[in-house]
């Protein structure tokens, strides 16, 4: 994910448990347990989420470098132009929408300038979603590849191993379809099956791991819209966004 301030900016704890205020451009990658951030107040933002395999398209640094950290955009590209240029013109207007067009046509030239180098190398590896319900060695025999290079590919382009990506995956289809559809009485049993867990328990634990909350209480929390977790409210236009099921 990559994140520019309009104004303000939000606390970080390191390994080390000491916070440190980010107002720069930064990037994160793969986040393996819950990451809290403490904003400061009138902290606006806008962060582009780029898909895992994706990465590589537009960054230099290896993804797993990057796992369940936040580095300022400044060091994990430094080649980077125009980067304070835009926020300049981001902090210049209130208008959302322009926001989004800035961010979008700065990344898309960023991506411009590095198409040429990228066909002249290897492509990322890129795993289609769906093939994670197959065993391993079952995917490394669609690529034509053994599975200790389908796993060390799989390492490079998405900063973790397939076990982990297929626990990410079961926890993103859980939380797409809570927000999605309300949850009833007896519910959570149903959402675990259909998502790939083998019981409530086993995705309670996977949702106290990724967010410190079990899903019932994560969504109790979204509803305070001047709460912590009230970036999980979506009007209709974007919950569509953030809920495809297209994987």
């Amino acid at each position: 994910m990559l994140t520019f301030f309009i104004r303000g900016g939000s606390r970080f704890a390191d390994a080390g448990g000491r916070e440190r205020l980010h107002a720069e451009p930064f990037v994160t990658g793969p986040l393996t347990q819950h990451f809290p951030a403490v904003w400061e107040p009138g902290t606006t933002f806008i962060s582009v989420v780029i898909e895992s395999g994706q990465f590589g398209r537009l960054f230099d640094i290896p993804l797993g470098e990057l796992r369940d950290a936040v580095v300022p955009l400044a060091d994990a590209a430094p080649e980077w132009q125009g980067a304070a240029t835009l926020e300049e013109r981001l902090r210049a207007s209130t208008d959302s929408a322009r926001w989004v067009a800035l961010v979008c046509d700065w990344l898309m030239q960023r991506l411009a300038a590095r198409e040429e180098r990228l066909a002249r190398g290897a492509a990322p590896f890129i795993l289609p979603p769906a093939l994670l319900a197959l065993p391993n060695d079952a995917i490394a025999s669609r690529f034509g590849i053994s599975v200790r290079q389908l796993e060390r590919r799989v390492m490079a382009s998405y900063g973790q191993s397939i076990r982990d990506g297929r626990r990410m995956m079961r926890y993103i289809r859980a939380l797409s379809r809570m927000i999605a559809t309300p949850l009833r009485h007896g519910g959570l049993t149903r959402l675990a099956v259909d998502c790939g867990y083998h019981d409530q328990a086993h995705m309670v634990r996977d949702f106290v791991l990724f967010t410190g909350l079990a899903p019932k209480a994560l969504m109790e929390a979204a509803t305070d819209a001047s709460g912590a977790l009230r970036l999980l409210r979506y009007d209709d236009a974007s919950r569509a966004i953030v809920t495809r099921e297209d994987y």
